[in-house]
């Protein structure tokens, strides 16, 4: 990623943010002009993304092991197995 956006990114600037889907909606690199246009569509939810510090990682982070473990065993075992490894945590100490 280019070094500038990213920072710019880090550094949560909004006016950062409006000329990037300016300068960039109208490239003549496709995949980058989708990119900003998609942006603009979005954009109440990307500007909260941009000024808020508030993030929803962790719960997304628990879907998707969920998810990965459903999709494993999908088939191979029964309701009581998914559930055991489900509650199971390989980092406890008792287990």
């Amino acid at each position: 990623m280019h070094q500038g956006i990213s920072s710019d990114f880090q550094k949560k600037s909004l006016p950062q943010l409006y000329l990037f889907i300016d300068r960039y909606k109208e490239s003549e690199l496709k995949p980058l002009a989708i990119f900003a246009t998609d942006l603009e569509k979005d954009f109440e939810a990307i500007e909260n993304a941009v000024v808020s510090d508030l993030s929803n990682g962790f719960v997304e982070g628990i879907n998707n092991k969920l998810k990965m473990i459903k999709r494993t065993m999908y088939g191979r075992c029964g309701q009581q197995l998914l559930t055991a490894k489900l509650m199971y945590d390989p980092h406890s100490k008792t287990g």
